[in-house]
């Protein structure tokens, strides 16, 4: 498959340090990685994705927040035109924080939440996580700033998705996105979390339940669902342009850039899909070079397996999510988790 001239978004990975010990968190955040970008590095990684022709920058962790110069990071891509978003614990963001935000052009702030509050804390493993999530959600509302919470899906937390809506809708949450917590970095520790895929159904039957609900509604992200009759009403943004589900976009239009320079189709494939470093190779180059990411621009059929290989929709879908087929099979074009697969 043709790439984009140009990732329509891209992700940084600003450092691995963090202030929580999540039990689900597919990267092992925590200590920040050895050799870490410069913020001159990382300054010219924002000049030549704009010159490239990228328009919307995603800031990640880690906790992005624990990078001293993100705030001068957002301005330098305002400068440049690029749209710049930010995903954040909520941790240390007190009314100067959700300010600086609003004043270095920062257009929306996403801030994770994965239960109600005894369960988010035992799944952050710090204690008060959730209240400090939440005073955060109402800072940067009142700071002028769109505010969306991103939660993970597990068995830990599935049965409190409806009792948890109301809480961030009076919060001031306008969009609420969901993702399965897949077996990878420290989650695989934790395995006991994971949805297996019998429970795809259950998952299904809540989002449904939940898609009509008043006021706040959830949507899917990238790496579960899938061609049901309703795909593209669960994974559209509440409020916006019809969104089905169209493939993986790893390495076509979306691309990451992980702290230490290193360079994926997304920062959730595993790091057998690095494709360089923008210490060692210019960031044109390692989007152009039609050998790269061959996972999607090398695509056939022949990739995938298991139950995919003989779905009617597989053109389409081309076995679902990427950085799920790996944590859950080692290997792309396979689910197991395909809410098809398990509901018809």
């Amino acid at each position: 498959m043709k790439p984009s001239p140009a990732p329509l978004v891209t992700a940084l990975e600003l450092t691995l340090r963090c202030p929580c010990r999540c039990q689900t968190c597919g990267s092992r955040a925590g200590a920040p990685r050895k050799g870490e970008l410069s913020h001159d590095e990382w300054v010219k990684v924002i000049s030549d994705i704009a010159d490239l022709g990228c328009k919307r920058l995603t800031l990640l962790g880690g906790e992005p927040l624990l990078y001293p110069g993100w705030a001068e990071l957002v301005q330098a891509a305002r400068e440049r035109d690029l749209s710049v978003d930010l995903i954040s614990s909520g941790q240390g963001v007190d009314e100067s924080v959700a300010s600086t935000m609003r004043d270095c052009g920062l257009g929306s702030v996403t801030v994770s939440v994965d239960g109600l509050a005894e369960t988010h804390d035992a799944q952050r493993r710090v204690s008060g996580c959730f209240e400090q999530a939440m005073r955060a959600i109402r800072r940067i509302d009142r700071a002028g700033l769109k505010v969306g919470v991103t939660s993970q899906v597990n068995r830990g937390n599935l049965s409190q998705l409806e009792a948890l809506a109301p809480l961030l809708e009076e919060a001031g949450v306008l969009g609420w996105q969901l993702q399965l917590t897949l077996p990878m970095g420290r989650a695989e520790d934790h395995t006991q979390l994971t949805l297996p895929p019998e429970q795809m159904p259950a998952l299904l039957h809540e989002l449904r339940r939940l898609a009509r609900r008043q006021g706040l509604r959830p949507h899917i992200t990238d790496n579960l669902g899938y061609c049901t009759q309703d795909d593209s009403e669960l994974r559209t943004i509440q409020g916006g342009f019809p969104r089905p589900w169209l493939g993986c976009r790893a390495g076509l239009d979306v691309l990451g850039i992980m702290s230490d320079g290193r360079v994926k189709g997304c920062l959730a494939l595993p790091d057998l899909c690095v494709e360089g470093n923008v210490r060692q190779e210019a960031i044109a180059t390692l989007w152009n070079d039609p050998n790269r990411y061959g996972y999607n621009r090398q695509y056939t059929p022949e990739q995938l397996s298991g139950s995919c290989a003989s779905c009617d929709k597989s053109q389409r879908c081309r076995g679902g999510c990427l950085a799920t087929a790996y944590a859950m099979h080692g290997r792309p074009g396979q689910s197991s988790h395909c809410f098809r697969l398990h509901t018809g």
